[in-house]
């Protein structure tokens, strides 16, 4: 038997027992697959809105580093034009292959405003990364660093980029896209984000 079994095949995303156990220890950086996952969750359980567009991590990994030719082919078939919101995690690796990094910040493309907004939970780490993600996809030519809640320690970045991308989709859906009165989220939300997602994965991987 497998030590390190199946737990969850979703859409694109496969979750193994070593990336949910990164959820049950607090202590734990989350990993690109669990990112991943989150991501094409928050996407499929809003079917009804198809103007969303949430990113994996190889694929804003790829916009980051990779020359503009190439990237146009990931790119071109979202239409991301067309959409209301397009949400990118942004992480300070510099390796084509390898997403992850040590740190992990959310860019969030407002096509209704023409902005980019980065949140960043140790504000200012990744600002460079995010600019580079935001340039590389030509969408708009303003960029704004929001205030948003910090985080406390070293290793729950992964956690914040998963809530704040929660909370962007939610008031998003009522708000109609607008960003500029996003309210600020409470440490207690993000302290609770781990146990959510477990909640999530148990669910879907009993169905």
């Amino acid at each position: 038997m497998c030590d390190d079994e199946i737990v969850l095949n979703y859409h694109n995303s496969l979750l193994r027992k070593s990336d949910v156990d990164l959820l049950r220890n607090p202590h734990c950086w989350l990993n690109d697959r669990l990112i991943g996952f989150w991501f094409e969750y928050l996407e499929n359980s809003n079917l009804n809105d198809s103007s969303l567009c949430l990113i994996c991590p190889e694929v804003a990994q790829f916009i980051k580093l990779g020359e503009l030719p190439e990237t146009s082919a990931f790119v071109d078939p979202l239409d991301l034009n067309s959409r209301s919101l397009v949400l990118l995690p942004v992480n300070d690796s510099m390796s084509l292959d390898h997403p992850g990094g040590s740190h992990w910040s959310l860019l969030v493309y407002d096509c209704f405003a023409k902005k980019s907004y980065h949140f960043d939970s140790l504000i200012g780490s990744n600002l460079n990364h995010a600019k580079k993600i935001a340039y590389n996809l030509n969408l708009s030519k303003e960029f704004v660093e929001v205030r948003c809640t910090q985080q406390q320690n070293s290793y729950d970045c992964g956690v914040f980029v998963c809530c704040n991308a929660e909370n962007v989709v939610k008031y998003c859906s009522v708000n109609k896209g607008e960003l500029k009165s996003l309210p600020l989220l409470s440490i207690d939300v993000f302290e609770n984000q781990r146990n959510h997602m477990l909640q999530v994965v148990t669910t879907l991987s009993c169905k």
